[in-house]
């Protein structure tokens, strides 16, 4: 493929991104509303999945506590009953039973108060963040599906000519090499799309600068490609792109 050509399929290129740039900007700032939105949501998401996880280690520990206290209960009882059945026959067993009941009462009441002081009130707050999460959450899906709606309405309007581009686009792209690919998205990247300016009469399109006029012939002869000194684009002859 000689350069003459390969300066027209970047040209041709070019010429197919602006008209996608000019329907993506029908979109306006929708799709930009939609994944601030989705972030958003996202860590609220994340959130809430840290508060639910330290809600359960809350309720475990809680529900181990419980567990031991129901066991110092079932001791209690069991212990109280041997005492009053009189199956005791000494004192200083009399006294153990009662001393190991008198300890699994003050072991209740030390689990049950460090379990309200360590717990109680994080739990409260971790319920009370919840809730505030649970409420941006709705307010957020409802934005979402608001915008949602109205990016796919657009996108109805333009989504069959959007379509046809990309397909040429694609075509396009399986003529050009992978060296004049980069080339030409380093300055798109840089000039949003801008990356082809044409040479009319001594000018650059794309700043209106002028070209001296040895440059413009050697741009018309198609060698070897040329950039704007001022602007960057790559430059193609009007005469090029006509003949």
């Amino acid at each position: 493929m000689s350069m003459k050509e390969r300066l027209l399929q970047l040209y041709k290129l070019n010429h197919i991104d602006k008209e996608l740039h000019e329907l993506y900007s029908l979109r306006g700032d929708i799709p930009a509303k939609i994944e601030d939105l989705e972030a958003e949501k996202s860590e609220l998401d994340e959130r809430s999945a840290e508060l639910q996880e330290e809600l359960k280690e809350i309720e475990a520990a809680e529900n181990n506590v419980q567990t031991e206290n129901d066991t110092l209960l079932i001791k209690i009882e069991k212990n109280d009953e041997l005492l009053r059945s009189g199956a005791v026959k000494s004192n200083k067993e009399y006294d153990a039973l009662a001393k190991e009941i008198e300890d699994a009462k003050t072991k209740i009441k030390s689990n049950e108060k460090a379990s309200k002081d360590d717990n109680s009130g994080r739990k409260a707050a971790i319920e009370n963040e919840m809730i505030l999460i649970n409420g941006q959450l709705d307010e957020i899906n409802d934005e979402l599906d608001l915008n949602s709606k109205e990016l796919e309405e657009v996108s109805k309007q333009t989504g069959e000519e959007e379509g046809e581009l990309n397909q040429q686009r694609e075509d396009i792209l399986k003529q050009i090499n992978a060296e004049d690919l980069a080339y030409y998205n380093r300055i798109s990247k840089v000039l949003y799309g801008e990356a082809i300016a044409v040479v009319r009469k001594g000018s650059c399109l794309g700043c209106y600068s002028s070209i001296p006029p040895q440059k413009a012939i050697e741009i018309r002869m198609a060698e070897k490609f040329y950039a704007c000194e001022s602007c960057g684009r790559i430059l193609i002859a009007e005469e090029t792109i006509t003949a």
